[in-house]
């Protein structure tokens, strides 16, 4: 991936974590190196973010990790119920 469409994966990423982050809405992190996070943003810095992981508690995750970001589905319609 060149330097310039790695500049824009990042803009959209911020563009969708500052979305999520205002409409307080939780949110499924997929990390390149496989890992997935699940819960709300807590803040946004200049390279990574402070997420409530729904297990984990409070953990940074940095812009370079992130593979993709979505909107959690709601835990029903996660778990089957």
């Amino acid at each position: 991936m060149t330097k310039t469409n790695e500049t824009k994966r990042v803009e959209t990423i911020r563009k969708k974590l500052n979305f999520y982050k205002d409409e307080n809405l939780a949110v499924h992190i997929k990390k390149k190196n496989g890992w997935f996070h699940n819960g709300t943003i807590s803040k946004i810095r200049a390279d990574f973010i402070i997420l409530d992981d729904e297990k984990e508690g409070d953990m940074p995750i940095f812009f370079s990790e992130i593979f993709e970001i979505e909107k959690r589905k709601p835990k029903k319609e996660v778990d089957g119920e």
